[in-house]
């Protein structure tokens, strides 16, 4: 497994767009952790942490976001409040384990950053597989790249190769706005073509024509050794000749 970190190239309107999700986001996963404690004081309810969290989420998509006081969370993408969710439950896990302190309540101080992932592929039918790669964003070499939820948003260093991911955190650095992704090199989405095959025609008018109608000119490179093989045989006959 792989990862890229690339630096965003934004606008002051991307800017802030993305420092809006972050904040959507460290609000989610205080929230989270608050309804999560106090649920530890309830008396009757036996169930493990990965139970609460999951009731957490569905309090939060079917009561706080249908709350008037919060129509501005309809501007964000879900997959951001998800993530949050989900990055909680591994600190609390992390937590139980010893391997790490309490989680501790997000603030803006400690930076900005924030995770959307890209859910459920596409199946064409029930019971039938899922389509490749559908599961993930496919990203094209270049300086540009399609966030999940979010949109394409321009970077500072190209994408190397072509390559696909489920998961991207955007993080900031004092002004400065990261992609983070995760990829496996080995599994790359597959190349589709318009034409599949064509058949090809050596001719003399042109170097090749193809079966779709569209032809090849002959390099230079190939003209000047034609051109020199044909005066050399034009030589070699001469001297039969003359003998």
């Amino acid at each position: 497994m792989y990862s890229l970190k690339l630096e965003l190239k934004l606008n002051n309107q991307e800017k802030s767009k993305l420092a809006g999700c972050a904040g959507f986001a460290r609000f989610v996963y205080n929230f989270g952790l608050s309804m999560l404690t106090s649920s530890w004081d309830f008396e009757g309810i036996k169930a493990g942490d990965s139970k609460r969290l999951t009731a957490i989420e569905k309090v939060f998509t079917n009561y706080v976001k249908t709350n008037a006081d919060y129509t501005w969370m309809k501007q964000y993408p879900s997959a951001i409040y998800s993530s949050a969710l989900r990055n909680l439950a591994k600190a609390v896990e992390r937590w139980r384990k010893g391997d790490s302190g309490f989680p501790q309540m997000k603030s803006k101080r400690r930076g900005d950053s924030f995770t959307v992932l890209k859910k459920a592929g596409i199946y064409p039918a029930k019971g039938e597989s899922m389509l490749p790669f559908t599961n993930k964003q496919v990203l094209q070499p270049g300086k540009r790249i399609t966030i999940p939820g979010l949109g394409e948003f321009r970077l500072k260093r190209p994408i190397p190769f072509l390559c696909s991911s489920q998961s991207f955190t955007i993080s900031r650095t004092a002004n400065k706005w990261y992609v983070s992704f995760s990829l496996d090199v080995e599994k790359v989405p597959p190349l589709f073509h318009s034409v599949e095959s064509v058949g090809i025609d050596l001719g003399v008018k042109t170097f090749a024509t193809l079966s779709d109608g569209s032809t090849i000119v002959a390099p230079s490179s190939l003209k000047k050794a034609k051109t020199k093989l044909n005066k050399l045989q034009w030589r070699n006959r001469r001297k039969r000749a003359i003998r």
